[in-house]
This record gives structure tokens, C-alpha cells and sequence, in this order.
């Protein structure tokens, strides 16, 4: 019986961090992302700005898992 609980608690704090790992990647690639698509829409350059437009491609999605990741810690905190 104890094994059993040693080895499910073990599994869910080897989850929990990977999630928060994941999360920490996922917050840096979106700050990247939100960088370079301020630097090419301030360009000139015409493939340049269609390159900052398919950016949002990507982005949407981080920011949709960005506010999971911030509801979820306000959850938690209360």
C-alpha cells in the first residue's frame, strides 16, 4: 500500500513540474515571437512585414495558453 502511494505521489510532482516547465518555454518562445513580430512590422522590407503577419499564427495560441497559465496560478493562490 505504501508503495502504491509513494510511486502515485512521486508521478504527480514529476508531472507537476514538467508542466511548469512546459509553461516557462511556452511564456519565453511567446515574448520571442512578440519581439520579432515588432521588429518586422516596423520594417520596410515586404517579406519582412508578410514574415511579422504569419507570426500571429503562432502567437494566438501562446497567448490563449499564457492566460490558462495565469488563471490557473490565481486560481491556486486564492
Amino acid at each position: 500500500m505504501l508503495t502504491a502511494i509513494t510511486t502515485t505521489t512521486t508521478t504527480a510532482v514529476v508531472a507537476l513540474t514538467q508542466a511548469v516547465v512546459f509553461g516557462a518555454i511556452g511564456v519565453v518562445v511567446l515574448i520571442a515571437l512578440l519581439i520579432a513580430k515588432e521588429l518586422l512590422s516596423a520594417s520596410e522590407n515586404e517579406k519582412a512585414l508578410i514574415l511579422g503577419r504569419v507570426t500571429g499564427v503562432a502567437i494566438y495560441p501562446l497567448l490563449f495558453a499564457f492566460a490558462v497559465i495565469v488563471a490557473v496560478a490565481v486560481m491556486a493562490a486564492l
